[in-house]
């Protein structure tokens, strides 16, 4: 708070502020002088810094161009097996999709024709109804007549 201080007491001009101002620049000084205590500013701690990943390729002779390393038979036999196996279930996966759409195709067509069959059948129930309505007002007007 010393530059406060220093702030308050040389470069403000406290003679032409009003008495309600200047008793609180006194009562503010006072404060400040009652609690006079140094403190250490505070400091970050100091951190080693994230070392950079360095990326070594892995480097790998080679014999004779454009051929791939022979391994052992066991080897060879384990690749081939674990391709054959990918091959495979990618197929099994596009078969289920398949499968998947198909049924999926099936209950909407399900569904839609259900909802035709509804919708009929409330055409057919509104027509009935206009026409027994008509039929009433036909009578209503045959009474009113008579």
């Amino acid at each position: 708070m010393h530059p406060v201080r220093l702030l308050l007491t040389q470069h403000v001009p406290v003679n032409e502020y009003p008495e309600k101002m200047q008793e609180w620049y006194h009562s503010a000084l006072k404060e400040l002088e009652n609690k006079v205590k140094h403190y250490t500013p505070l400091i970050c701690e100091k951190k080693k810094p994230v070392p950079l990943k360095q990326y070594t390729p892995k480097i790998v002779k080679v014999l004779e161009f454009g051929r791939k390393q022979a391994g052992s038979k066991k080897e060879q036999e384990r690749k081939q097996l674990i391709q054959r196996h990918k091959r495979e279930l990618k197929g099994a996966i596009r078969e289920i999709r398949k499968d998947n759409q198909f049924l999926a195709r099936m209950q909407l067509s399900e569904i839609m024709e259900r909802d035709s069959a509804r919708k009929r059948k409330v055409k057919e129930l509104l027509g009935s109804l206009a026409t027994q309505e008509g039929e009433w007002k036909a009578m209503k007007r045959k009474k009113w007549k008579s």
